[in-house]
């Protein structure tokens, strides 16, 4: 194939991915309206307003930009709407830290009034938004503020990562949690063609058992500088507000690829008791000790070596539609140089050569963690300061669980500690991840070690 007729495929690929994302957006705006009134205008704002089937401020305060059906929005629209919930989380702040609004109690949000008339950033910056978005802001903007705005943005923000995302989200409404499963199926039986009493065949039951989940708080804060003033606050309190919340990410990442919950970590480097690679047992830990694994001999990856871990995992690894390639940026560079998907003749128009990516490897998605390590011995294992191997997990995804038990809770409040008179703002989660129970039937996680 010469440099023309490559040309040509590359723009008939864009031609159809345009098409697609066309089709995908007017799909999305006429699931998400429903049978409401269609609001008219350009703008983003108005856009976001169609898209989400909202008819005033308030429908769209209140929508979940992560839940499964509006999959189709355009992600520019939800990162609006999720901005404008922030806006008004960090105007509550400021108001009750400079205006002596209801501060949040247990798992309840102080009800701010009159949010649009206490400070600069409400005035100048939360309400011009408002009127993008079609308020007048009758009444200071109060009818605009569901109380559930704060706890409800930070769920969205929950939805928002690689690893986690891939697993089936659960709400824990007590901790321990019992999650019902059905662990075996029956299969029918011959009966003979007779009406006496002996050709009658006994009832059979499939098999359950069950997972427990068990919570873990996870927290992080900050000080809030001594100096800070109104007008400085909401900036610094947005910059705080998404590291403390991103910590959270971060440390749910770490722990579903290498927590371990064994006296002694797996990982020789992971030794303090607050280290959230402690909260339970990951992915990696699962698969060593299942003896589920594959040696890659201290080789880049294969081919042949990657469908080795899809053949051990036995029934759990046909459907590629449940699986999930998890790597590190590392690897990734070498499943892009496998040459089963870099030339045109062998892996067609999504050949690396023409799209310089690679979304999926035998129909599994390929998913990049920061948290899958470079640093492992041979053994898939960190053991000392000197070890630079890397590994692959594959994993079933419908047999592991994330519960929630309580969602990201951010809270401002005074510093009890001496020499006090500041201000700490604070992230709290709880939760665990669980899935079936790794066995000699059950390899629903594997893992390729000893990568080079």
């Amino acid at each position: 194939m010469d440099a023309k007729e490559i040309k040509a495929l590359e723009n008939r690929v864009a031609r159809a991915e345009e098409a697609a994302r066309k089709s995908e957006e007017n799909t999305a705006v006429i699931i998400a309206s429903g049978h409401r009134a269609p609001v008219g205008g350009t703008s983003d704002e108005q856009r976001a307003m169609r898209y989400f089937g909202a008819r005033n401020v308030k429908d769209i305060l209140q929508v979940n930009t992560g839940d499964p059906k509006f999959k189709h929005v355009p992600e520019e629209l939800k990162f609006l709407v999720r901005q404008v919930k922030e806006d008004f989380d960090i105007s509550r702040l400021t108001q009750q830290i400079y205006y002596g609004e209801a501060k949040d109690q247990g798992d309840t949000h102080g009800r701010v009034k009159g949010i649009l008339d206490g400070n600069y950033f409400a005035r100048d910056v939360l309400a011009p938004k408002l009127k993008a978005f079609g308020s007048t802001v009758v009444g200071a903007g109060d009818e605009w503020v569901p109380t559930m705005v704060s706890s409800q943005y930070l769920e969205e923000f929950e939805l928002d990562r690689q690893v986690v995302d891939q697993f089936k989200a659960l709400k824990m409404p007590s901790s321990p949690f019992d999650v019902p499963v059905q662990k075996d199926v029956t299969v029918a039986r011959i009966q003979a063609e007779s009406c006496s009493t002996g050709a009658n065949i006994s009832a059979a039951n499939f098999g359950t058992d069950k997972i427990t989940m068990t919570a873990t708080k996870l927290v992080e804060h900050m000080c809030l500088p001594e100096e800070l003033n109104e007008d400085a606050a909401p900036q610094i309190l947005a910059l705080i507000r998404m590291e403390i919340t991103k910590a959270q990410g971060r440390a749910w990442e770490r722990a579903v690829m290498n927590g371990d919950t064994t006296g002694t970590h797996m990982d020789a480097d992971v030794t303090a008791a607050e280290d959230a690679r402690k909260a339970w047992k990951g992915l990696r830990k699962l698969a060593l000790q299942n003896s589920a694994s594959i040696n890659f001999s201290g080789a880049a990856v294969t081919v042949a070596n990657l469908r080795a871990m899809r053949t051990l995992m036995g029934k759990f690894g046909v459907s590629e539609r449940d699986l999930t390639w998890i790597i590190s940026s590392k690897v990734y560079n070498q499943f892009l140089a496998l040459p089963e998907v870099t030339t045109v003749e062998k892996f067609g128009p999504m050949a690396t050569i023409l799209r310089g990516s690679l979304a999926a490897l035998d129909g599994i998605p390929l998913v990049i963690s920061e948290s899958a390590r470079d640093d492992l011995a041979a053994t898939g294992v960190n053991t000392s300061g000197a070890d630079v191997l890397s590994s692959v997990i594959l994993v079933n995804r419908s047999r592991f669980f994330w519960g929630t038990r309580r969602p990201i809770t951010v809270r401002a409040s005074i510093d009890p500690t001496p020499p006090g008179d500041r201000w700490l703002l604070a992230s709290w989660w709880r939760g665990d991840f669980k899935g079936f129970t790794q066995s000699a039937t059950e390899k629903s996680v594997v893992l390729g070690r000893n990568v080079i």
